[in-house]
């Protein structure tokens, strides 16, 4: 099946899929999948995103454009960040990879949450890197006279 997908021996062309409720949490979670994929030499072929309520799985225009760009061949295999983003449980997140597995692609989660319980038992925004919390502050960024730093 041919592609425009420059593709050499060992390097998969993979698609990202994010489901979430929008906002800067989509970002954070595209570079986690990115880094996954990569970490894999893996070749990011195309992002694609679902925000806000999201309805079934088969009524998600991200979705659907995934299962375009692995029929095109554009795309030999899915990564998402959590299972849950995909599956409402365990068994469905099983039958939908066996599913994907014998039509020849993959799907694949960069954490391994159980699907309807939040990953490691905390909310999105709990999860994210200290910089990326509301009100917190980034490591080396210096503070101001004002908030006390002794070394001004």
């Amino acid at each position: 099946m041919p592609s425009d997908v420059p593709r050499s021996p060992g390097r998969v062309p993979v698609a990202i899929y994010i489901a979430s409720p929008g906002g800067d949490p989509d970002a954070v979670l595209e570079t986690r999948c990115r880094q996954f994929a990569e970490s894999r030499e893996w070749v990011v072929s195309a992002v694609f995103t679902d925000r806000g309520q999201v309805p079934s799985l088969e009524d998600r225009v991200g979705w659907l454009a995934v299962r375009d760009a692995l029929a095109k061949g554009t795309a030999r295999g899915v990564v998402t960040w959590t299972r849950s983003m995909v599956a409402d449980s365990t068994e469905a997140w099983e039958r939908l990879t066996v599913g994907v597995g014998e039509l020849g692609w993959f799907l694949t989660a960069g954490a391994l949450d159980t699907p309807g319980q939040p990953l490691y038992g905390r909310s999105v925004t709990e999860q994210l890197p200290m910089g990326r919390r509301p009100g917190a502050r980034r490591a080396g960024v210096a503070r101001s006279k004002s908030e006390g730093d002794p070394t001004s």
